[in-house]
């Protein structure tokens, strides 16, 4: 009985995340070619400004979570858990590398607070170039 709620959560959870994931995979390959200008307009400024070797670096950092109740037991007995919180925390940078004013390749590390890869954080800082495409 206690498995089945944590089954629908993970289903929720995981319709989300690759749906950003997605997005996050998208944005690596269709972002490639845009024009800085039009980056900063639906990225906004970036977190970092670096130049290496003649190629400008522009990295993002996003951290995100979600909220979910689940039953947490607070002794062993099953007639006395109560729903308690849950937070699913994830973060990413996105790390735009530009040569001549335009992107020549986009790279992404996210992870979950329990290290787990994942690149959901990732989509939602490239949601709105793509949209904007």
């Amino acid at each position: 009985m206690k498995a089945l709620p944590l089954l629908l959560l993970a289903g929720l959870l995981a319709g989300c995340s690759s749906t950003q994931e997605d997005l996050a995979l998208r944005g690596q390959k269709e972002l490639v070619g845009l024009p800085e200008a039009q980056l900063l307009t639906c990225a906004g400024e970036p977190t970092a400004r670096n130049r290496e070797n003649g190629t400008d670096l522009l990295s993002y950092f996003r951290e995100s979570s979600a909220s979910a109740q689940m039953s947490v037991e607070q002794d062993k007995s099953p007639l006395s858990r109560s729903p308690g919180p849950y937070e699913y925390f994830r973060y990413c940078e996105t790390t735009f590398a530009l040569r001549q004013g335009r992107v020549v390749e986009v790279a992404m590390k996210g992870r979950t607070a329990t290290g787990r890869e994942t690149l959901v954080a990732c989509g939602q800082i490239v949601a709105r170039c793509l949209h904007n495409k």
